[in-house]
């Protein structure tokens, strides 16, 4: 198989303004999620889905959003996916994410980026830009390790 042919399957979601991915592989699941459902749990960062308490990754707070994902009345979606050691994680989004194949070859790696710089820079490892027709995404491939444990 040459390089060319080489597709990776990526899970991407919208926040703020950002498209953000998760390779399919890392996710285990995503859930149609009411924060009503545990209002005090979610005020604490956590959501319990099924038997488990799951830590919740606030990317929108990160990003800079406009806080607008927090409406009791709108439910959201839970990507949840795991680090290296097993710990579970559910990031929140407010639409259902996609199932993208990106050829692998459009994926480049960003430098690393010093603690002062933005906190957007410091989520990411890769990104890949597509372009279809006159529509141009850049999709920006989450560091799991770097989002879990920040500095």
């Amino acid at each position: 198989m040459d390089d060319e042919s080489q597709i990776g399957k990526f899970i991407v979601f919208k926040i703020a303004d950002y498209l953000l991915a998760l390779p399919i592989s890392d996710v285990l699941k995503v859930v149609n999620f009411s924060p009503a459902n545990s209002k005090k749990l979610t005020t604490m960062g956590l959501v319990q889905i099924g038997k488990y308490m799951i830590k919740v990754l606030d990317l929108h707070e990160q990003l800079g959003s406009d806080g607008l994902h927090h409406s009791v009345d709108n439910p959201s979606f839970m990507v949840v996916t795991h680090d290296s050691q097993g710990e579970l994680y559910a990031i929140s989004v407010d639409e259902p994410p996609d199932i993208v194949e990106l050829p692998l070859l459009t994926i480049r790696s960003l430098p690393k980026f010093s603690s002062h710089s933005k906190p957007m820079m410091q989520m990411v490892s890769h990104v890949a830009v597509l372009s279809q027709k006159e529509d141009i995404k850049t999709i920006f491939l989450l560091d799991l390790k770097c989002i879990a444990n920040p500095v």
